[in-house]
């Protein structure tokens, strides 16, 4: 076990911040509130509409549940780097400051939980695009739960052996002592490289296997082309995770080989890091806000429909067609069929029915008979048409109430 006293130069308070830390501290201090209030915003938004979905429908969305964790974690996070503003404002850094240990455990769990959830949201976007599956409402939910317990018990290891003498300065904020390198190492960095580079490889399973279905002709040509929209923003969410924390991560590894960070890289490694908030909230209220503000709990069996490419035009769900068929009596004609596009009502008849999986479509459709004239049908026709004539060179064709009364009279349609 470690003591506080005496610490060695590298962990024990630092009695003053160095001059030029400054900018880059507040930096951090910056980029963490700015990650807090935005992951704090959508978290109170996501709350409201789990709850207003339960009351209504009686149900929620697996995906929004994800991300809801998510959120959590990103709290956890930036709320940890949110607090070197204690630092800023004492101009030193505190070890038996009881911030000291609330930072330590909340860059603890902060950490381990994005990357968690992260990894966790990619395997179910995994699931739900490439596989079509879900797990039952149970599973999930007892998967929830042994996630976070994951979470809190790795990094309740640490405070489990060393009590309250694991946190101290490491830098120029508080974690785990850097003698403890395999405790850092074991509870915490294998994880990380395990959900940057999972991350990685689900993402461009997903990307190779939608590229593969475009190439085969799984999607309509339509399709295609969002699919392919997709494939490319998919690209975002490994990446983005990757660069927010992979900068402290090497960082903290280096130090582990011997080549500890100047406290100005481990400033800008930090801000990264603690950037994951707002990017993630930035991320998925842009790519996949069909999910997030929806005011009806978006199906669980909706898979590459959920993502939202917002530079491509989205094939329209809706649209009105009409289907006009003509019968001759000549059995040896042939029978023609056509859509078209109407903007006048009729007589005809009315039918929704589906295009896609989940599109709609109002398909009118008007049965045109045509049989042989009659010469009283012909002489009846010359008459109204006689009485429909322009009344002066330059008038208007007179549709008064007595001619439409006389075709109505004549059952033929004006």
């Amino acid at each position: 076990m470690i003591s506080l006293e005496p610490l060695d130069a590298d962990s024990a308070t630092l009695p003053r911040l160095p001059p030029h830390i400054h900018p880059w501290l507040r930096a951090v201090v910056a980029l963490g509130f700015l990650s807090f209030v935005s992951s704090v915003s959508l978290l109170f938004l996501l709350t409201y509409r789990l709850v207003q979905w339960q009351i209504k429908s009686k149900r929620t969305n697996q995906f929004v549940i994800l991300i809801f964790n998510l959120l959590w974690a990103d709290i956890q996070q930036s709320l940890a780097f949110l607090l070197n503003v204690e630092w800023l404002r004492l101009d030193s850094v505190v070890v038996d400051n009881p911030i000291c240990f609330t930072q330590g455990w909340l860059v603890s769990t902060g950490d381990l939980g994005s990357g968690v959830w992260c990894f966790i949201i990619g395997l179910h976007t995994f699931a739900s695009v490439i596989l079509d599956f879900r797990l039952k409402k149970r599973c999930f939910f007892i998967t929830i739960t042994a996630l976070w317990v994951f979470i809190y018990g790795v990094s309740a290891i640490g405070v489990g052996i060393h009590s309250d003498e694991l946190y101290v300065r490491s830098g120029v904020w508080c974690w785990i002592h850097h003698d403890l390198q395999d405790l850092r190492l074991w509870t915490h960095y294998v994880w990380i490289f395990i959900f940057e580079f999972g991350n990685i490889l689900i993402y461009a399973v997903i990307y190779t296997m939608l590229l593969h279905r475009i190439r085969y002709g799984y999607y309509t040509a339509a399709e295609a082309r969002r699919v392919k929209a997709i494939s490319n923003l998919m690209v975002a969410y490994p990446v983005v995770y990757v660069i927010c924390t992979l900068p402290l991560a090497s960082a903290r590894m280096a130090a582990m080989g011997g080549h500890p960070p100047s406290l100005a890289r481990l400033c800008l490694a930090g801000a990264m890091i603690t950037s994951n908030g707002w990017l993630d909230v930035l991320l998925y209220t842009l790519t996949r806000r069909i999910m997030v503000f929806s005011d009806e709990p978006p199906p669980d069996d909706n898979g590459i429909d959920t993502f939202a490419a917002f530079w491509v035009e989205k094939e329209k769900r809706f649209g009105g067609a009409c289907t006009i068929e003509a019968n001759h009596p000549d059995r040896n004609s042939k029978r023609s069929r056509g859509l078209v596009s109407l903007t006048s009502r009729n007589e005809s008849g009315d039918n929704l029915c589906g295009v896609g999986s989940r599109d709609i479509k109002l398909v009118t459709t008007t049965h045109v008979f045509s049989e042989p004239a009659q010469p009283a049908d012909l002489d009846e026709m010359e008459e109204l048409a006689k009485k429909m004539r322009p009344r002066t060179p330059t008038g208007r064709w007179s549709e008064d109430s007595a001619g439409l009364k006389d075709m109505e009279l004549a059952h033929i349609p004006p």
